[in-house]
Protein backbone atom coordinates (compact mmCIF):
# COMPACT_ATOMS: atom_id res chain seq x y z
CA UNK A 1 0.00 0.00 0.00
CA UNK A 2 0.98 3.65 -0.26
CA UNK A 3 2.70 6.05 2.12
CA UNK A 4 0.76 9.33 1.90
CA UNK A 5 1.35 12.84 3.20
CA UNK A 6 -1.83 14.63 4.29
CA UNK A 7 -1.48 18.42 4.26
CA UNK A 8 -4.25 20.57 5.73
CA UNK A 9 -4.32 23.36 8.28
CA UNK A 10 -7.37 21.81 9.96
CA UNK A 11 -6.43 18.94 12.29
CA UNK A 12 -9.94 17.45 12.12
CA UNK A 13 -9.69 17.06 8.34
CA UNK A 14 -6.22 15.51 8.58
CA UNK A 15 -7.49 13.09 11.23
CA UNK A 16 -10.51 12.08 9.14
CA UNK A 17 -8.47 11.49 5.99
CA UNK A 18 -5.83 9.58 7.95
CA UNK A 19 -8.48 7.33 9.47
CA UNK A 20 -10.00 6.54 6.07
CA UNK A 21 -6.61 5.88 4.49
CA UNK A 22 -5.59 3.62 7.38
CA UNK A 23 -8.78 1.59 6.89
CA UNK A 24 -7.75 1.18 3.24
CA UNK A 25 -4.33 -0.17 4.30
CA UNK A 26 -2.25 2.93 3.62
CA UNK A 27 0.18 4.60 5.98
CA UNK A 28 0.24 8.35 6.31
CA UNK A 29 1.87 11.33 7.92
CA UNK A 30 0.54 14.81 8.43
CA UNK A 31 1.60 18.40 7.86
CA UNK A 32 -0.34 21.55 8.80
CA UNK A 33 1.25 23.95 6.30
CA UNK A 34 2.80 23.99 2.87
CA UNK A 35 6.21 24.65 4.42
CA UNK A 36 5.87 21.62 6.72
CA UNK A 37 4.88 19.53 3.69
CA UNK A 38 8.00 20.58 1.78
CA UNK A 39 10.15 19.75 4.80
CA UNK A 40 8.52 16.32 5.16
CA UNK A 41 9.02 15.53 1.47
CA UNK A 42 12.70 16.48 1.72
CA UNK A 43 13.17 14.06 4.63
CA UNK A 44 10.99 11.09 3.65
CA UNK A 45 9.64 9.28 0.63
CA UNK A 46 5.92 9.49 -0.09
CA UNK A 47 3.89 7.86 -2.84
CA UNK A 48 1.27 10.61 -2.86
CA UNK A 49 0.40 13.94 -1.25
CA UNK A 50 -3.13 15.09 -0.46
CA UNK A 51 -2.78 18.88 -0.32
CA UNK A 52 -5.25 21.51 0.84
CA UNK A 53 -5.27 24.50 -1.49
CA UNK A 54 -6.09 27.19 1.06
CA UNK A 55 -3.74 27.34 4.03
CA UNK A 56 -2.15 30.29 5.84
CA UNK A 57 1.43 31.35 5.09
CA UNK A 58 2.11 28.94 2.21
CA UNK A 59 -0.91 27.49 0.48
CA UNK A 60 -1.15 24.37 -1.61
CA UNK A 61 -0.58 26.09 -4.94
CA UNK A 62 2.80 27.48 -3.89
CA UNK A 63 3.77 24.20 -2.22
CA UNK A 64 2.99 22.22 -5.39
CA UNK A 65 4.98 24.67 -7.51
CA UNK A 66 7.95 24.16 -5.21
CA UNK A 67 7.55 20.38 -5.30
CA UNK A 68 7.59 20.49 -9.09
CA UNK A 69 10.68 22.72 -9.10
CA UNK A 70 12.72 20.22 -7.09
CA UNK A 71 14.33 17.29 -8.92
CA UNK A 72 13.73 15.11 -5.86
CA UNK A 73 9.95 15.65 -5.86
CA UNK A 74 9.04 16.82 -9.36
CA UNK A 75 7.22 13.57 -10.13
CA UNK A 76 5.43 13.18 -6.78
CA UNK A 77 1.69 12.80 -7.29
CA UNK A 78 -0.47 15.44 -5.62
CA UNK A 79 -4.23 15.43 -5.13
CA UNK A 80 -5.30 19.02 -4.44
CA UNK A 81 -8.32 19.72 -2.22
CA UNK A 82 -10.20 22.76 -3.53
CA UNK A 83 -13.38 24.63 -2.65
CA UNK A 84 -16.52 23.18 -4.16
CA UNK A 85 -17.81 25.09 -7.15
CA UNK A 86 -14.60 27.05 -7.70
CA UNK A 87 -13.60 25.98 -11.21
CA UNK A 88 -10.81 28.57 -11.30
CA UNK A 89 -9.24 26.85 -8.26
CA UNK A 90 -9.17 23.55 -10.13
CA UNK A 91 -7.57 25.19 -13.17
CA UNK A 92 -5.02 26.89 -10.93
CA UNK A 93 -4.23 23.58 -9.19
CA UNK A 94 -3.53 21.86 -12.52
CA UNK A 95 -1.48 24.83 -13.75
CA UNK A 96 0.67 24.56 -10.60
CA UNK A 97 1.28 20.87 -11.25
CA UNK A 98 -1.38 18.99 -9.29
CA UNK A 99 -2.03 15.48 -10.55
CA UNK A 100 -5.72 15.48 -9.60
CA UNK A 101 -8.17 17.22 -7.31
CA UNK A 102 -11.11 16.64 -4.97
CA UNK A 103 -13.68 19.22 -3.94
CA UNK A 104 -14.37 20.22 -0.35
CA UNK A 105 -16.33 19.07 1.49
CA UNK A 106 -14.41 15.94 0.60
CA UNK A 107 -16.33 12.94 -0.67
CA UNK A 108 -14.25 10.30 1.12
CA UNK A 109 -15.31 7.49 -1.21
CA UNK A 110 -14.18 9.55 -4.21
CA UNK A 111 -10.91 10.41 -2.46
CA UNK A 112 -10.22 6.71 -1.80
CA UNK A 113 -10.89 5.96 -5.48
CA UNK A 114 -8.47 8.66 -6.61
CA UNK A 115 -5.80 7.52 -4.16
CA UNK A 116 -6.12 3.95 -5.47
CA UNK A 117 -5.98 5.16 -9.08
CA UNK A 118 -2.87 7.26 -8.64
CA UNK A 119 -1.02 4.81 -6.40
CA UNK A 120 -1.63 1.99 -8.87
CA UNK A 121 -0.51 4.09 -11.84
CA UNK A 122 3.14 4.32 -10.81
CA UNK A 123 5.23 7.50 -11.09
CA UNK A 124 3.69 10.62 -12.60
Amino acid sequence: MAHILIVDDEASIRDLIKEVLTMEGHTSEEAATGAEALDSVRKKRFDLVIMDRNMPKMGGIEAVKRLRASPASHALKVIMCTSAGMVNEVDEAFAAGATDYVMKPIDLKRLVEKVAKHCAAGPR
